[in-house]
């Protein structure tokens, strides 16, 4: 490990390659891998662009809980608690594609509860023992600044690209904020380097070492924050230059109370039409704008077809390069009646009940 070195290679345009319009214009859905499941490729074809009429997907490469689950034979990640959860991955991948369907992998980088556990070096550390810290749920992280976590990303996203997604998104990419990391302590700290270049060193490790697109999930108060001032290491002009697409975390629940205490659509309409907006103007037109939106009940008092709509609506107004939704159980029969509706075609069915997994009220 000593061998490895954190490098920050110099701005330009992303290595990768270009964005392509089906990825410049998305209508997206996240799919947990469960939802997934040991179901038939062209089952969940005809869930995607049939049942749902997505555009676009997000497939899990790494999780919550830092599973890979496509490959259980990766440097580090080796054994049962990896391996291709789903059945047919790599025919499900190829099925969407064939149907029109624009497939981004997830990659969560530093939050992870299985390789810290073989690796502490590599791991954030809790001061008042020198055990692994853990944060409020209970999961262990890798250390920012820990090279080797940075080669083990990479080399996640380098064998996700042979399994043919059309684009990585890196979630989960910044240091954890949280009360209880007052007691973190980083063996890997590099002195007088900054979080956000820490960051931007991983995502240039990673650009230039994939040839298709790369996006990141950023904390939705990024958009209006300019800097680092939530230590996250998200400062957008640092990241922008490694990227194809910037994807805020605009949840309605994620917010400060007065958005969901007392429903307020335009208040609504105006948190995420004004951070598309805010950080098209702060980077240009050159990185898509891709705005994550909540499509979950938690903390959604007036959650209903408007809910949704309003969010649409006010990220198409902004000129967002579409939208991605996200619900962790992965239901989206109300979105699918709401995208119908404006197509002025019949409902599927009712909305299905949410359920607490649905929930994901923290930053990315």
């Amino acid at each position: 490990d000593a061998a490895l070195a954190i490098v920050l290679h110099p701005a330009g345009e992303p290595s990768g390659a270009e964005l392509s319009d089906k990825g410049r214009d998305v209508r997206g859905i996240y799919i947990p891998v469960g939802r997934i499941g040991s179901r038939e490729p062209e089952e969940i074809v005809n869930w995607v662009v049939h049942k749902i009429q997505a555009s676009a997907v997000i497939i899990d490469l790494k999780d919550d809980r830092g599973r890979v689950t496509f490959a259980d034979d990766l440097p580090y990640a080796k054994g049962g608690l990896h391996g291709p959860f789903p059945k047919k991955l790599p025919q499900i991948i190829d099925g969407l594609k064939k149907n029109g369907v624009y497939v981004i992998g997830r990659l969560v980088c530093f939050k992870d509860n299985q390789l810290p556990r073989r690796r502490s070096q590599a791991s954030i550390l809790d001061r008042r023992d020198n055990t692994l810290w853990k944060d409020h749920t209970g999961i262990t992280w890798l250390d920012p600044s820990s090279p080797l976590a940075h080669e083990y990303i990479v080399n996640i996203a380098k064998a996700a690209e042979q399994l043919g997604v059309e684009e990585i998104q890196l979630d989960y990419i910044r240091f954890p904020v949280e009360p209880l990391t007052r007691y973190a302590r980083y063996p890997n700290k590099l002195p007088g380097t900054k979080r956000h270049e820490i960051i931007a060193a991983l995502l240039s490790a990673v650009d230039r070492a994939i040839t298709i697109p790369l996006s990141a999930d950023v904390f939705g108060l990024t958009a209006y924050n300019e800097g680092d001032s939530d230590g996250l290491g998200q400062s957008l002009e640092h990241l922008a230059p490694y990227l194809d697409a910037i994807s805020p975390m605009l949840y309605l629940a994620n917010f400060h109370e007065k958005f969901w205490s007392n429903p307020d659509p335009d208040r609504n309409y105006a948190l995420v039409h004004n951070a598309v907006r805010n950080i098209r103007e702060r980077l240009g037109e050159d990185i898509a704008v891709r705005p994550l939106l909540q499509g979950f009940r938690y903390r959604a008092k007036n959650y209903g077809p408007h809910f949704f709509s309003n969010q649409i609506d006010a990220a198409e107004a902004a000129d967002a390069s579409g939208y991605l939704f996200w619900n962790q159980s992965g239901r989206y029969k109300l979105l699918a009646n709401v995208w119908r509706s404006q197509k002025e075609e019949p409902e599927v069915a009712e909305p299905e009940k949410e359920s607490a997994s649905s929930q994901r009220a923290a930053p990315p």
